[in-house]
């Protein structure tokens, strides 16, 4: 098992012994502190710098590559700042990048050459042979994306994996941040309406999300680990179309779901509000023979309404 981040409590760290879990609107970075003064024209003429490539889509790469051969002279709060803007250039060139893979030229090259979801860079790179397409690819990683592809189609993700190479330069709360996103990017969650990874890893991550969201409330992205909660939370407790929580003519509980959440449980919950929402719902369970009664519906609903109304 890979070691998780200092910041993760230790409600969340037991939560995910023995299973396989790999860790992903304001200005305040908890733990950031300012560049020393000495440093702070050159520190500023970094950011300038590295202002100019970011605020420009045509040289999101630039920026990206820049910020990977400076960030360790600026600093972590300029560190953490520039890593954000960073994020949000790709979040905000993503769409547009993507029609470019949108071509049935494109698409056709990529489904020709076999290129699936497991693949790395290097394997991609080796099958692609249209050098157009290849170009295209060498893009995407450049600009920090990765490919991904379902129901037949090719599509470009954010690549959070690639941002941990900033972590020791940043503040710890967007260092756990990056983390929490990479975990989700590397091995998504659902694929085609099925939850794809064990319940104990979706619990796992749902566990952490709620001791970020705990441990720093303030953070520039407890707002976007929140709306992570309002997708995974959900499929906690009720699964996801083709792997639903409770069987659809029994309303029995999934046996290993009922034995995931035991073993979320069996350390204690401490303050963990979605393992304190599983302490009830296991005693629901108890009471109603492991099965969806109208009682444990409403308490179910009454939950994910807590999350996706946010």
């Amino acid at each position: 098992m890979r070691t998780l981040p200092e910041s993760l409590t230790k409600t969340a760290r037991a939560v995910l012994l023995g299973t396989a879990l790999t860790l992903a609107g304001g200005t305040v970075f908890t733990g950031a502190q300012p560049a020393a003064a000495a440093s702070a024209s050159d520190t500023q003429a970094v950011y300038n710098q590295f202002r100019k490539y970011v605020s420009n889509p045509a040289s999101l790469a630039q920026a990206r590559k820049y910020l990977m051969n400076h960030i360790s002279k600026v600093g972590s709060w300029y560190g953490t700042v520039m890593t954000l803007q960073l994020e949000n250039a790709q979040k905000a060139g993503l769409e547009r990048f993507s029609e470019k893979l949108y071509t049935d030229s494109v698409q056709k090259a990529l489904m020709d050459a076999e290129i699936n979801n497991d693949m790395t860079y290097t394997e991609i790179l080796k099958r692609v042979k249209a050098p157009a397409v290849r170009k295209l690819m060498e893009e995407i990683w450049d600009k920090g994306y990765k490919l991904e592809s379902s129901e037949g189609m090719y599509y470009p993700v954010m690549h959070y994996e690639g941002f941990k190479v900033f972590k020791p330069y940043i503040s710890k709360d967007i260092a756990a941040y990056i983390d929490i996103m990479a975990t989700e990017s590397n091995k998504p969650s659902t694929f085609d309406a099925a939850v794809v990874i064990t319940w104990d890893e979706l619990i796992g991550r749902a566990a952490i999300m709620s001791d970020y969201v705990q441990d720093y409330p303030k953070s520039n992205r407890t707002a976007a680990i929140r709306n992570e909660m309002s997708y995974t939370v959900p499929l906690v407790l009720l699964g996801s179309d083709n792997t639903p929580a409770y069987d659809y003519d029994t309303n029995e509980i999934d046996p290993e779901l009922r034995r995931a959440y035991d073993h979320a449980l069996m350390e204690g919950t401490g303050d963990n509000k979605v393992l304190n929402i599983l302490v009830k719902l296991v005693t629901l369970l108890n009471t109603f023979g492991n099965q969806k009664t109208p009682a444990l519906e409403s308490y179910l609903d009454q939950v994910v309404k807590q999350y996706t109304e946010l």
